[in-house]
């Protein structure tokens, strides 16, 4: 079994009188954002073997803040908890990987130059995608209650962290 991949295949014949099983250590939150069981029967010779198949894909995060130095921390943190993730620190690249690519978290800079978090926000729900995210904003600046609840009733905008983010707390969105 190899589990360091995005899609990780665990392989088990029922009723061969073998009574191998494995376990699988999951520390902290769900790495896994999918988990199914495909079932084959398999003809080998003249027997018939009932095969299970577990799929593990892995959640995939992309981190968007023009923070190199926020960026970096994050990604390795992400990495070290055993979460795919891509990283730009460009918000117009973030934006494009937003509509091109399927991310289970996208965690978005709302403060950036020229092109800010509340501009990629706006162009995904012009284009009526904005619904289909699990984004997490996050910022240094103060917002009032009434800017975060205004942002936190857009669909598609799942919470708000404040800088500097507590790296608990990144995890617990991530898995709400």
């Amino acid at each position: 079994m190899d589990f360091r991949g995005p899609r990780s295949t665990v392989v088990s014949i029922e009723d061969c009188g073998s009574s191998d099983r494995s376990s699988i250590p999951l520390e902290g939150p769900p790495k896994f954002k999918n988990f199914f069981i495909q079932k084959k029967n398999v003809q080998n010779e003249q027997t018939f073997y009932y095969i299970r198949i577990l799929v593990f894909e892995i959640m995939k995060v992309l981190l968007v803040d023009d923070n190199p130095d926020i960026t970096d921390l994050l990604s390795k943190f992400l990495k070290a908890k055993g979460y795919d993730n891509v990283v730009t620190n460009d918000p117009r690249d973030g934006l494009n990987r937003i509509k091109n690519e399927k991310y289970d978290v996208i965690f978005l800079d709302i403060h950036m130059p020229e092109f800010s978090g509340l501009d990629i926000i706006q162009s995904l729900e012009t284009e009526k995608i904005l619904k289909d995210q699990k984004i997490v904003i996050f910022s240094a600046h103060n917002f009032t209650s009434s800017e975060i609840k205004e942002l936190l009733m857009k669909d598609g905008i799942e919470a708000c962290l404040k800088k500097p983010i507590q790296l608990n707390e990144l995890l617990t969105v991530m898995v709400k």
